[in-house]
């Protein structure tokens, strides 16, 4: 019954703006019955009437609902139809409209222009609503549609409404689609003053609804390097921590892939390879050298041609322990009187001689296992001097050690357990440093580090501090790389011997033709944490400051901490990532609150967007509960606990069709940023581009973007109403089973839900994620989970094509079509 009881959602849901079935592209089964029956099943107590200004639509308005709270009105039970529960609902109806005002006036920079502004208005009453009809038949043919479209300026819209009634309300529509919003980019205002002029006083409301790297660029989690297409949310991602310069892994908020055509800033230096959108911000500090380095983030065209230093390094604090533990093993009993296994228990070896062995052996050791079962843990250097260390090592580990010095330098260990654990790192090629290692203490990590570079490390210049090490494992060449920033360093690599080259260091080797069984790869550890570029330096050493062309999908991640650590060619650095709060970035909307509805066509999308009130069950309730989200006056209502606004609920704003900016017909989609690059034009047919509504952010925002704080699945900022993104219950579904909406299989599934649970909203944001084990498919409670925590994969919408949002990624989808073929 739209009735809620998370700790966050004491009331109800509201949405207040839906169309009629005498609205243009509207379905014809929007009539108050099918509205009454299927705002229970979605949640959603308090339904708008929509489009009370079409005569025929009020007719029916007047003749089927009836008064229940002052302000509000039921269904007549006449009229009312079963629910999917099979009960019958207590849903309220809400009078509203909705009012296109297509008009021209003074420009502020002169001349004439013409304004297509939308807006909705509310009514306290049928009687309030009799009498703004009849001055607005007097202006424009309501019968033509549910939404009139009206030569009417806004000033003067408003002048009638509260000239009516002062409780009646007026407040923009989805405030920033290009084409006919109040802050459209093609056809609105600058501000609520511009609009409505005295008026603006008045209104209290607006509803809402509404930077990159390419494909090459990889980067670091706690499972290794990827590239962004292989991230997905269950990974974390190594950050920075700008405060404390601490780096820490965490979860992505949002991945983000569009296709992208236009320039793209290109930087390659020794140490830096980069290929990034304009927009996209890097991290860097100024060229004082008088001044310790201070860093910030700052777009790359602003940086181009310039001086600038890129932060190599960060602070690791890891695990510190004083053990490792060898694992138990299950051994075969080698004695023909007995059969089975025995298990021979976990061992505790003091960890710094554990790391200096393991160290030394990942460097230089193997596992062998022969056919007859004998198996042997091996190690191997000239060095006579470290092979006695390692002796005296596991002899204290309580191994027995065989070593014949006279025929080789090679230690044999003939141990089940320490063979067991070690054969897991393979051969050469295979080798890799295990996540319990990678996560200890700097202090630790420098032991295990030692011991790798006296096994294949190589010192080298006139001085001999630097320091490079060779693998023919493309697992431990990435794990070096992590280890070398979490000891403070940088590391970068580059081809050594291509797979297929003759083998000439060795004579045996060339006498008898080997080659490279891999590639091999040179890391070079860097200790230097800053880099410097100077316009200078670029020229004298042939590096790359450029503008280049490009076309393709372009690709980020938004983390808390909004630095990520990424690498390009083999070349790590800190860089940044972005995620704007849209209407927050702007002060001139503080005195301003902001209400999420549907604007719904279809019964099916009603509540997709709404509003969680707590306050009476009345007009007036609902009124004041809206000024309560008033940022400059919430603190003050909330602790007053008068009337409150809890929250929004919101689609995904990248879903919107004019998210971003771009040319549908020629494939064209432009952050802000680049849409600057281009004057606006369109590279493909010279015209002009749909301007979408974070460029219109853009350039009306007065803040920088800010840091969004997460609660329980909700976004919440200073004083403003928290919101959460969701996705339909039935999209949910339908991407499980691979099908669309409308399919049988999942209109079934989605039925079952509503019958178990008792609404769709419910389902969504309050039923917990035990609750729903067992009661569905598997995989829809983990893509309900996925929408809660944002793990999502978003393409941003453009010029009237709506964005795209993945829920699960192409794996996870193999996975379901796997399933699906086998049942």
């Amino acid at each position: 019954m739209g009735r809620i009881t998370n700790k966050l959602m004491p009331k109800f849901i509201a949405d207040l703006h839906i169309h009629s079935k005498y609205s243009r592209a509207t379905s014809k089964n929007m009539t108050l019955e099918e509205l009454d029956r299927w705002a229970d099943d979605k949640g959603i107590l308090v339904m708008a009437t929509g489009d009370f200004t079409h005569p025929e639509w009020f007719k029916e308005i007047k003749e089927k609902l009836e008064l229940a709270e002052p302000g509000l009105f039921k269904l007549k039970s006449q009229y009312k139809k079963k629910t999917i529960k099979g009960t019958l609902s207590e849903t309220r109806f809400f009078l509203s409209t909705e009012i296109s005002s297509i008009y021209s006036r003074p420009a502020p920079n002169g001349g004439n222009r013409v304004y297509r502004i939308h807006n909705l208005i509310f009514s306290p009453d049928t009687e309030t609503v009799e009498k703004i009809n009849t001055q607005l038949g007097w202006i424009g043919n309501l019968k033509s549609d549910g939404r009139p479209i009206l030569g009417l300026d806004a000033r003067e819209l408003a002048k009638i409404v509260l000239n009516t009634n002062p409780k009646a309300a007026i407040v923009p529509a989805h405030a920033w689609t290009p084409w006919f919003s109040v802050f459209g980019s093609m056809s609105g205002f600058d501000s609520i003053e511009e609009c409505f002029g005295k008026y603006a006083k008045n209104i209290f409301a607006i509803e809402t609804g509404l930077s990159c790297y390419d494909k090459e660029t990889e980067l670091l989690t706690e499972n290794g390097w990827k590239k962004f297409d292989q991230v997905g949310y269950e990974d974390k991602i190594c950050t920075l921590n700008p405060k404390t310069n601490r780096i820490e892994f965490q979860n992505p908020k949002k991945i983000h892939t569009y296709p992208y055509k236009g320039k793209m800033y290109k930087l390659k230096t020794k140490r830096i390879d980069l290929l990034v959108t304009p927009n996209h911000q890097l991290f860097y500090s100024p060229c004082d050298f008088r001044k310790s380095p201070q860093f910030y983030l700052k777009e790359a065209e602003l940086l181009f041609n310039k001086s600038k230093r890129f932060k190599k390094d960060g602070v690791w604090i890891g695990k510190n322990t004083n053990y490792f533990i060898l694992p138990a093993v299950k051994i075969k009993h080698g004695s023909k009187y007995y059969s089975g296994y025995r298990i021979k228990k976990e061992r505790k070896l003091p960890i710094k001689p554990w790391l200096k062995f393991f160290g030394f052996w990942i460097a230089e050791g193997w596992t062998t296992q022969g056919k007859n079962g004998q198996y042997a843990v091996c190690l191997a250097n000239r060095d006579n001097s470290l092979l006695s260390e390692m002796k005296r090592i596991l002899e204290s580990f309580g191994f027995n050690v065989y070593w014949d010095k006279r025929t080789n330098n090679i230690l044999r260990v003939r141990d089940y357990q320490l063979f067991y654990y070690l054969k897991q790192f393979g051969k050469s090629s295979d080798k890799f440093i295990p996540p319990e290692i990678k996560s200890l203490s700097k202090e630790l990590l420098e032991v295990f580090f030692e011991y790798y570079i006296k096994g294949d490390g190589h010192r080298y210049g006139r001085t001999k501090k630097g320091l490079s090490a060779t693998t023919i494992s493309v697992r431990l060449r990435d794990d070096l790389q992590e280890l070398a920033l979490k000891l403070g360093m940088s590391a970068y690599y580059k081809l050594g011997y291509k797979k297929g080259t003759p083998i000439l260091s060795l004579p045996k080797a060339k006498l008898r033709g080997y080659k490279q069984s891999k590639d091999s790869w040179i890391i070079f550890f860097i200790r230097k944490n800053l880099h410097t570029v100077l316009p200078s330096t670029i020229k004298k050493h042939n590096y790359i400051e450029s503008w280049v062309n490009f076309k393709g999908p372009v690709f980020c991640v938004t983390v808390p901490n909004h630095i990520i650590y990424v690498r390009r060619n083999g070349i790590p650095v800190w860089c940044g990532n972005s995620d704007p709060a849209m209407n927050w970035r702007l002060s001139k909307l503080d005195n301003i609150a902001l209400i999420s509805n549907s604007d719904s066509h279809s019964f099916q999308r009603i509540g997709r967007e709404a509003n969680i009130f707590d306050t009476e069950l009345s007009y007036d309730g609902i009124i004041e509960a809206i000024k309560s989200g008033v940022p400059n006056q919430r603190k003050s209502a909330l602790n007053q606990h008068k009337s409150a606004f809890i929250a929004t609920i919101e689609f995904f704003p990248e879903e919107g069709k004019y998210h971003f900016d771009g040319h549908r017909l020629c494939g064209i989609v432009f952050s802000p940023e680049e849409t600057k690059k281009h004057n606006g034009i369109c590279p493909k047919c010279g015209r002009k581009l749909t301007i979408g509504v974070m460029n219109r952010v853009e350039k009306l925002a007065d803040r920088p973007e800010i840091e969004v704080k997460s609660g329980d699945y909700y976004q919440a900022y200073n004083q403003r109403v928290p919101y959460y993104n969701l996705i339909p219950l039935d999209e949910i579904i339908a991407e499980v089973f691979g099908l669309g909406v409308a399919a049988k299989k999942v209109k079934e599934e989605y039925q079952n839900l509503i019958k178990t649970f008792g609404s769709e909203l419910k389902i969504l944001l309050e039923m917990k994620d035990e609750e729903l084990k067992g009661a569905t498919d598997d995989k829809i409670r983990q893509g309900i989970k996925a929408v809660r925590e944002k793990r999502l994969k978003i393409r941003p919408g453009y010029d009237g094509e709506y964005g795209k949002v993945e829920i699960f990624s192409q794996e996870e989808k193999k996975e379901i079509e796997t399933q699906k073929a086998l049942f």
